[in-house]
């Protein structure tokens, strides 16, 4: 039986690993275009860029489209999961309001 508080603890766990990884000197690489389907935006991350440049090129990626943040989040995972050479240690998401728009990060240390 749950005491009701299991989704207010792991939100604290989570809020304090993100915490712990600091946002600084990352290089953001930030893109405000808008998908209809989670597949379009699958597609786009896969093969559009972000999943191939994350920790190459940049270690953060900002989005405003929910769709692309966790399709690049699910991909990290995945490939972390399935091919332990990856070249970070670590798969972080966030999301801020800011200027009245909620954005999405992801990023990688």
């Amino acid at each position: 039986m749950s005491d009701g508080n299991t989704d207010d603890n792991s939100f604290h766990f989570i809020e304090e690993e993100n915490k712990r990884a600091s946002k600084k000197n990352i290089r953001w690489f930030k893109e405000m275009i808008n998908f209809d389907t989670l597949r379009e935006a699958e597609e786009w991350v896969y093969n559009g860029g972000p999943y191939n440049k994350i920790g190459i090129e940049f270690e953060g990626y900002i989005t405003g489209d929910p769709k692309l943040a966790y399709a690049l989040l699910f991909k990290l995972i995945r490939g972390k999961t399935l091919n332990h050479n990856q070249p970070f240690l670590n798969i972080f998401a966030d999301e801020e309001y800011v200027d009245g728009q909620i954005l999405y990060m992801v990023w990688v240390s």
